[in-house]
């Protein structure tokens, strides 16, 4: 039982004890620490019994000049090695200072030799070539570092369950970006993940699959609200009008109207009612264009919803 939070002690790393009672609350024994562990004398009672040395710092060993640093980047799947590999500087020093040129051909030449020797196999370069695509079409797609991470994870998964033999390495590469994306359920189609990619839509689309087929990818159902944000954005309405619009989707995915429909046609059509009750001055074309859905698809869910509201 303990007598305050976890949070709110200190550790005694002399003796270990992590509480400041002396008296047991039983039979007002003396406690006594040893381990880790506070006990009562008397009865036996384990008080608290508390491993954690929360204010531990970096070891440091007598023999250093200096208190030894905990440095370096943290392991990442984003890249083939983990982030282990170290990197070689060019022109210049740890202090900043300008090296001499002979130094500089020496690095150069120790440039040569680690770019030699940083892949093991043929299968560690193709998949630092996967990663480093992946890479790239997050960043040109705006995508965080963590959806990133999840795809170079299912690339992996991927290269352990052998489906990059006879595929495309640009074609995986987008298909499991495109599976990130699914699994949480961010509104972006095929189309946007072929504009970045080396491949076309039908290879992102045969990447997916393949990955679904064997990885059993858990995919999310995209709704409306999900593109409401993005289609406000790219069409510059103003924040009432983006409110409203969300409110509608919400009440197109509770009514069941966005079932078996196209959601960004169902969340630009939010978009077009909120901003005729809003007063707005965009018009149909301009919502269908960003939502890349027909225009007759947007008035027909625009009906839909007017006649709910």
């Amino acid at each position: 039982m303990s007598l305050r939070e976890i949070y709110d002690r200190t550790f005694d790393e002399s003796c270990g004890r992590s509480i400041d009672a002396t008296a047991c609350p039983e039979c007002d024994g003396m406690l006594e620490t040893e381990g880790g562990e506070t006990r009562c004398d008397e009865c036996g009672l384990i008080v608290d019994q508390y491993y954690i040395d929360h204010t531990h710092g970096p070891r440091v060993f007598d023999d250093d000049p200096e208190p030894t640093r905990r440095t370096g980047s943290r392991l990442t799947p984003a890249r083939h090695d983990r982030g282990l590999s170290a990197e070689i500087g060019y022109n210049r020093d740890a202090n900043g200072a300008r090296l001499p040129s002979k130094k500089q051909w020496q690095l150069h030449r120790l440039r040569r030799e680690h770019r030699r020797a940083r892949f093991g196999s043929k299968a560690e370069r193709n998949l630092a070539h996967a990663l480093q695509e992946i890479a790239r079409m997050a960043s040109a797609l705006d995508l965080s570092q963590s959806v990133a991470e999840e795809a170079s994870q299912t690339y992996r998964r991927a290269q352990n369950h052998d489906l990059i033999r006879g595929r495309s390495l640009e074609m995986m590469a987008a298909g499991s970006l495109y599976a990130t994306c699914r699994c949480r359920g961010l509104p972006r189609r095929l189309d946007e993940i072929a504009t970045v990619a080396r491949c076309t839509v039908e290879q992102v689309q045969t990447g997916y699959r393949a990955l679904n087929s064997e990885l059993r990818i858990n995919a999310q159902t995209v709704t409306a609200r999900a593109h409401v944000p993005r289609l406000a954005s790219d069409c510059g309405v103003s924040a009432a009008v983006q409110g409203r619009a969300y409110e509608l989707a919400e009440l197109a995915d509770d009514e069941g109207i966005s079932n078996g429909r196209n959601p960004a046609g169902v969340a630009a059509a939010c978009l077009y009612l909120a901003t005729k009750q809003r007063g707005g001055t965009q018009t149909q074309a301009d919502f269908s264009t960003v939502a890349n859905v027909a225009v007759p698809t947007l008035r027909a869910r625009y009906y839909e919803l007017r006649e709910r509201v």
